[in-house]
């Protein structure tokens, strides 16, 4: 049995938009179905079915604003996780994270490796500023007591260069204040 994708793991971004769009369709179904059995049962359209049809349009419209946010967004090719999961090791490393961003376009985080001396991001390179970004990111851990350096990366071949330079690091023996930046990170993404 294949074992169910977490938020930060390969495969996550296709599962969260599957069950998105699912749970989106279902719900629209049951919005349609409610409707209909009020307007045909009790002949008129105002009725307590249609309200309680009109209320569960709210959690279906959620499921789809969040599947069409997401939607363009694509889980990083197989070999590339490999190569650098082969870098880090065993270290705290997440990847797919899409942080959405208050000057509008989300920050497509490709690569997160948490590291005892920084977070390393890889970005997509259609974002506009590398400080910013950084600034962005840095603020969420200020405002959860785990301040640290951030640097943001648009190059793969950089990235790595970079990974390859720190001491390895191990999820299983690092230190907490790690697996809580790690927490919040994810806590962030969408």
């Amino acid at each position: 049995m294949k074992k169910r994708s977490e938020k930060g793991h390969p495969g996550y971004l296709k599962r969260r938009k599957t069950g998105l769009l699912i749970r989106g369709l279902i719900l629209a179904a049951g919005v349609a179905a409610l409707f209909l059995t009020g307007y045909f049962t009790l002949g008129t359209r105002f009725n307590w079915l249609t309200i309680v049809a009109v209320l569960s349009a709210v959690p279906m419209a959620m499921q789809f604003a969040t599947f069409f946010s997401i939607v363009s967004y694509k889980d990083r090719p197989e070999e590339e996780y490999r190569r650098v999961r082969e870098t880090v090791g065993n270290g705290v490393l997440d990847t797919g994270l899409i942080v959405s961003n208050k000057d509008g376009k989300a920050i497509e985080i490709l690569y997160a490796y948490v590291h005892e001396t920084g977070i390393y991001l890889l970005v997509s390179d259609k974002i506009t500023s590398l400080a910013s970004t950084e600034e962005y990111i840095r603020s969420f851990l200020r405002l959860n007591a785990v301040d640290g350096p951030v640097t943001v990366y648009t190059s793969l071949d950089v990235y790595l260069k970079r990974l390859s330079s720190l001491e390895p690091s191990d999820r299983d023996s690092c230190d907490e204040y790690l697996l809580k930046q790690e927490g919040i990170l994810r806590a962030i993404s969408i």
